[in-house]
């Protein structure tokens, strides 16, 4: 069984769609029949998300807001039950990317301290699969696999990205009078980055509180015009969009700021629901529907500690364990007239 070889005429990568469930028998015997052409692929990548915090998976309303959107993605499609991650960031996208255990790239752990990490050049990506088909290949959002010339996303087969290179809790550090940057080499005010194939990555903005409440909405925005313009220009695309909630600090954009009237995390679960319809809605308004697979999913559990706790449902544990809540994320794909509606699968 491999649905890589009529899709993409490469085999090198199938490890990695595996990883996003195109291996799941019922799944794979449906595309394997079909002439597939070059669809394009979507990723939503949440950070430091739950089990229990869609209404999919017995969360939306019993956690302050409803997730129609999601939910309804999910009844289009596959939804898993039993889709396993890394316990912590980096080594979830690692293996994502490259179809191979975290360990084998070097990424076994998210980096703590301030180094030099990343992907290697000689890492084959998901992005230069799709580039190497004659895709367009864009991201936006959050990386944390490299921060350093040579490591950036643009530097791992995508066209274009805008996003921040490592974690959101480095938007604390602009407002703390502890942080003293330039005190090493590496201890510096994260920025938000904007970058193409074959130029140097620029600095947009630093990244503090204020920028990561408005980031997500910007990272929807503009993965909706590459979606576009790749479309206008006859291109199959391929749009990873790792988003920055529900990492700590958990500050919902204005539009979103007590909407719900249930608290910031209800506000946070309201507006991703809206992030993602948004990109529905562009993918439908294209007519692309058919022949878009759509993956939604997280890169390992919640957070623990207050006021940014997330929910694992009935899972026990958090990020950074080795316990059921860590490592059993929500998972879910559409990809209409191949992947049956409605399907969910505990394997």
């Amino acid at each position: 069984m491999n649905i890589e070889r009529n899709l993409f005429g490469r085999t090198r990568c199938a490890v990695a769609l595996c990883l996003l469930g195109l291996a799941c028998r019922g799944i794979a015997n449906r595309a394997q029949a079909a002439d597939a052409g070059q669809p394009n692929v979507v990723i939503i990548l949440m950070d430091n998300f739950g089990y229990g915090e869609l209404g999919c998976y017995g969360g939306g309303i019993t956690r302050g807001a409803p997730t129609p959107r999601i939910d309804q993605l999910a009844s289009q499609g596959f939804r898993s039950t039993n889709f396993n991650v890394e316990a912590q960031c980096t080594p979830s996208r690692a293996a994502l990317l490259t179809g191979r255990y975290a360990i084998r790239t070097g990424n076994a752990e998210v980096p703590i301290e301030p180094s030099e990490y990343g992907l290697v050049q000689w890492e084959y990506t998901l992005a230069e699969m799709f580039a190497e088909q004659d895709y367009a290949t864009g991201m936006f959002g959050k990386w944390h696999l490299g921060d350093s010339p040579g490591r950036y996303p643009i530097d791992q087969g995508f066209d274009e990205w805008y996003g921040i290179p490592n974690s959101t809790d480095e938007a604390f550090w602009p407002d703390n009078p502890r942080f003293v940057e330039g005190l090493h080499p590496l201890s510096r005010y994260e920025h938000v980055l904007s970058g193409r194939k074959g130029e140097e990555v620029k600095q947009i903005e630093v990244y503090d509180l204020k920028k990561r409440a408005l980031i997500d909405d910007e990272f929807t925005t503009k993965a909706i015009d590459f979606m576009q313009r790749s479309h206008r220009a006859g291109k199959p695309f391929f749009t990873y969009i790792p988003y920055t909630q529900t990492h700590m600090p958990v500050t919902a954009h204005p539009d979103f700021a007590g909407k719900t009237k249930n608290g910031k995390w209800a506000d946070i679960l309201a507006q991703t629901d809206d992030y993602v319809g948004r990109i529905l809605d562009a993918i439908d308004q294209m007519g692309v529907a058919d022949d878009t697979i759509v993956i939604f999913t997280a890169d390992n559990g919640p957070e623990s500690q207050e006021p940014h706790e997330g929910f694992s449902g009935m899972w026990r544990g958090s990020y950074f364990t080795g316990l059921e809540g860590s490592l059993r994320v929500p998972f879910i794909m559409r990809w209409p007239g191949k992947v049956p509606a409605g399907m969910v699968s505990n394997e």
